[in-house]
């Protein structure tokens, strides 16, 4: 809406923007109820508009939610806050709360209208949380901006290492209706709260099931693949995962800096997520928790990226670097455009690259937390995760060479675990035609066996044939570094196929 001229003499209408928080039990990790405190909007928009809704000023809370705009005398208005961040300069972001169940309308709350008189004035809004003792009973106005609140923190975390950084627009969908079943997300099946891609994230709000706007770190982790995706790089499949859980190593540093980046942000290394009836229940994950398992667990993964910004050092944890050096390395163009799978393994060499006067730190509490490998593609790894096959991290394919064999195992489940999927690497000496092919040589006859070359991560192509002995693909490929995600279609547990193990001889011609 266009805003109006304001004639001269003005006045000022300021206040403070505030809503409800629901902090939790850490007893329980579920919210606590009679613990509710009115808390700074930090960052939202706020509008004067008169009685016909048209905007006459706006404005933005500062980290007070303390706001200001101006107005002309004796004019019927009433201020607007609406669930947004916005800024237009550099630096520069823009995120939004909107109902996806509504046509993905922005969440606002209003006050009423009043003339603005002839002095300046006072006027202050709350977001009400809705809660009736028992349960919601009213509008639930407050948890659009409960879930601004941790971003906001986020944006100014960024913000102190890179006062130059442009943020793509983050839309965080958030209904009542927003539950965790597998459907039409605009009818708020939304299956959990996670980062759709394209800045488009989606947050449980479903009450006495799971309700995630309270669950700063749950927000937090959810945007933080939003970063990896729109500043950085992830090559994470995505799909379930626990921390206990053999996972393949992209998922779990993908998962793991999710959760890594949460305790960052709130300078809060416990994890909460509430759920259940009255959302009273819930569970917490310590990521400072020194955790030895290795390079494909996502806890050993969020241990190692929070202990290297912490300032406390405990146990093999004997380094402090704060937040610069880890944004610098996420974003880094050699991190980026790397040839390599994104690991932990690639992030810690990036990361010595940069210190390298803490690279001997850096090693030595990996070492001592089942990351054996000092170098990006995992060389020297000796922590198979009791999956034989997973080592070498990567095989070393020659062109024109012997064949390797690669397996693909269900032994700690399907699709994204360890096991499912083995990597390889080979080097396109000059540009041409290559022929990759990918041969059953152990295991049932009747599996599928399927590969993804990539470039600098970037899919190049696809050989996903129906099942059989062997897939094939030849294509002109550029000069340069390839690697290769390799696996028995039946172990992604995407159809009614049982699952199981085979291994593959895999050959690189041309």
């Amino acid at each position: 809406m266009p805003k109006q001229t304001l004639p001269s003499g003005a006045l000022k209408i300021s206040g403070q923007i505030t809503f409800d928080l629901v902090p939790f039990n850490t007893s329980t990790n579920g919210l606590n109820y009679s613990a509710i405190t009115p808390t700074s909007a930090r960052g939202v928009t706020v509008e004067a508009v008169d009685a016909a809704g048209a905007l006459l000023s706006c404005g933005v809370t500062d980290s007070n939610g303390e706001y200001e705009v101006s107005v002309a005398p004796n004019t019927d208005v009433r201020i607007r806050a609406r669930a947004e961040m916005v800024s237009d300069s550099v630096p520069s972001w823009e995120v939004k709360v909107l109902d996806n169940t509504s046509s993905s309308a922005l969440y606002a709350i209003t006050g009423g209208i009043a003339s603005s008189g002839s002095t300046d004035s006072t006027r202050n809004l709350n977001a009400v949380s809705g809660w009736g003792g028992s349960g919601y009973t009213s509008t639930r106005a407050a948890a659009p901006f409960a879930i601004l609140d941790p971003i906001y923190d986020a944006i100014q975390k960024i913000v102190a290492v890179d006062p130059n950084v442009v943020l793509p627009t983050a839309d965080f969908n958030w209904s009542t209706r927003n539950r965790a079943a597998n459907g039409n997300r605009a009818n708020g099946d939304i299956a959990t709260s996670s980062y759709v891609g394209n800045g488009q994230l989606f947050i449980l709000g479903n009450a006495n099931q799971d309700t995630d706007e309270y669950d700063r770190h749950v927000v937090t982790h959810e945007w933080g693949h939003y970063f990896e995706d729109q500043l950085s790089r992830s090559d994470s499949m995505g799909g379930p995962h626990l921390t206990d859980e053999r996972l393949d190593p992209r998922i779990a540093m993908g998962e793991g800096f999710g959760n890594a980046i949460a305790g960052i942000v709130m300078d809060d290394p416990f994890y909460r997520d509430s759920s259940g009836n009255q959302q009273s229940a819930g569970f917490a994950i310590n990521v400072e928790t020194n955790n030895p398992t290795g390079w494909y667990d996502e806890a050993t993964v969020q241990s190692v990226i929070y202990d290297l910004y912490d300032i406390n050092n405990d146990g093999n944890d004997n380094i402090t670097l704060g937040f610069g050096p880890i944004y610098e390395t996420l974003t880094a163009t050699d991190y980026k455009q790397q040839p390599l799978f994104t690991t932990i393994y690639s992030f810690l060499a990036e990361l010595k690259s940069q210190q390298p006067s803490s690279a001997a730190l850096i090693e030595t509490m990996a070492a001592a937390r089942g990351i054996n490998s000092t170098s990006a593609d995992g060389v020297g790894e000796t922590n198979s995760g009791s999956i034989t096959s997973s080592l070498p991290v990567y095989k070393q394919v020659a062109v024109n060479g012997g064949a390797v064999q690669v397996c693909s195992v269900n032994d700690n489940g399907v699709f994204n675990k360890l096991g499912n999927r083995a990597f390889l690497a080979f080097t396109a000496a000059s540009a041409g035609a290559h022929t990759l092919t990918m041969t059953r040589s152990s295991g049932a006859s009747s599996r599928d066996p399927d590969f993804i070359l990539y470039k600098n991560g970037t899919v190049i192509r696809r050989a996903e044939s129906a099942a059989g002995e062997s897939d094939t693909a030849t294509l002109n490929l550029t000069a340069g570094a390839h690697v290769i995600d390799a696996y028995d279609f039946f172990n992604l547990g995407l159809g009614s196929s049982a699952s199981g193990d085979s291994c593959y001889n895999f050959t690189v011609t041309r």
